[in-house]
């Protein structure tokens, strides 16, 4: 089966279109304008960076498996099946104690309550998950099962929260090294760092409030004993607790992602990974199941810090310096020469006004028969013999 054609990280026709001041950008000129200025503002530089644009591709792929739908599927129709931690009557219990509406929950296929993928049965052309990843205590074998259901070649959809636009934003990032220490453990619950990583940094969960650079207070400020309320009755790893235990920018999770291809932990290349949009909190990204070559320019595009931007502007600056410099040395030798040629043209006109001087001279010689000759050349030359 022919796989559907993603669009690239970066479109730069779907950009100009967007934002009217871009019109009359080049395709280079656009690129740079969205890495140093778009993706720091969060605008839009590709349909994939939408949830609902992306979803249409994974609609395309054929039988499609959602994991952890709650309340809300991302995906729906005959084509798809639900996995999910609690049954479909736990689920309606947990979705009508949170306060939302039951009338969407669906039926859950396969019902995985510590993780894992044994249960499933089948294979699927695509996977999605919504707010998923960031939940597993061991994120690298949570990949390793979604791979064992999918077809070769198959497709794994993500949206995942950014950290620096949600309740995660002082937390700190994670490295590839608390990944790869959570694979060695093999661990199963989440391990206590997770749990008082929330209690000290939670901060709250308006996207409009971070864009706008009000992030409020960490929780631990909040508190009247520091250390009494994060210790208090902290979950134990006997047993799974919800919680986040992974906290990504779209930056970090390709560069981990590509880390763990790169050596193996995962089957998974990095297709596409879009930026977060301007007052959401969530990025997107497609992972595919095989051996693949895929241009990092078309995968993810890599903003341009300020420092580098000042350094990319020196080097214009040096560029069109240099360009200036050699356009005013050819105008001087362009001079030099007009220079020369005039000194010429003035020498040779001056050997033609003594050659004409010593011709009439010779015309008033009364010696007709010497001057013959120089008759018929004056005529030639059309000089004057009176």
């Amino acid at each position: 089966m022919n796989k559907v054609p993603l669009p690239r990280a970066f479109e730069p026709d779907f950009y100009r279109q967007q934002y009217q001041g871009l019109a009359r950008l080049t395709d280079q000129e656009a690129l740079e304008h969205y890495q140093i200025h778009g993706i720091l503002k969060g605008d839009v530089a590709s349909p994939g960076a939408e949830r609902c644009h992306l979803l249409a591709f994974a609609h395309a792929e054929g039988s499609i498996l959602e994991i952890g739908p709650f309340h809300a599927p991302s995906v729906v129709g005959e084509n798809v099946r639900y996995m999910d931690v609690l049954t479909t009557e736990e689920l309606t219990e947990a979705v009508k104690h949170a306060g939302h509406d039951t009338s969407n929950v669906p039926q859950i296929h396969y019902v995985a309550p510590k993780g894992g993928f044994d249960m499933v049965d089948r294979k699927f052309s695509a996977v999605f998950s919504g707010h998923c990843i960031e939940h597993q205590p061991d994120f690298v074998r949570h990949f390793q099962g979604v791979s064992s259901v999918l077809e070769d070649d198959g497709r794994y959809y993500i949206a995942c929260p950014d950290k620096r636009y949600c309740f995660d934003h002082f937390a700190p990032p994670t490295a590839v090294s608390d990944v790869l220490a959570a694979y060695y453990a093999n661990r199963k619950t989440h391990q206590p760092r997770s749990h008082i990583v929330q209690r000290l940094h939670r901060a709250h969960n308006d996207a409009d409030r971070h864009w706008s650079g009000d992030h409020g207070p960490q929780r631990y400020e909040t508190y009247k004993d520091v250390k009494a309320d994060v210790f208090h009755e902290l979950p134990g790893e006997d047993a799974y607790h919800d919680t986040h235990a992974w906290q990504f920018t779209p930056t970090s999770f390709f560069q981990i992602m590509s880390f763990l291809y790169q050596i193996g932990l995962t089957d998974f290349a990095v297709e596409r990974v879009y930026h977060t949009r301007f007052g959401t909190q969530e990025f997107t990204a497609v992972l595919r199941k095989g051996r693949h070559i895929i241009e990092r320019d078309e995968a993810f595009i890599e903003a341009i810090s300020i420092e580098d931007s000042i350094s990319l502007l020196k080097k214009d600056n040096s560029h069109a310096e240099a360009q200036i410099a050699k356009l005013a040395n050819a105008q001087s030798h362009a001079e030099a020469q007009i220079v020369k040629l005039m000194n010429e043209q003035s020498r040779a006109e001056a050997e033609i006004a003594k050659l004409r001087n010593d011709l009439t001279a010779v015309f008033s010689s009364r010696s007709w028969a010497v001057t013959r000759p120089l008759r018929k050349l004056a005529d030639y030359l059309g000089v004057s013999r009176t």
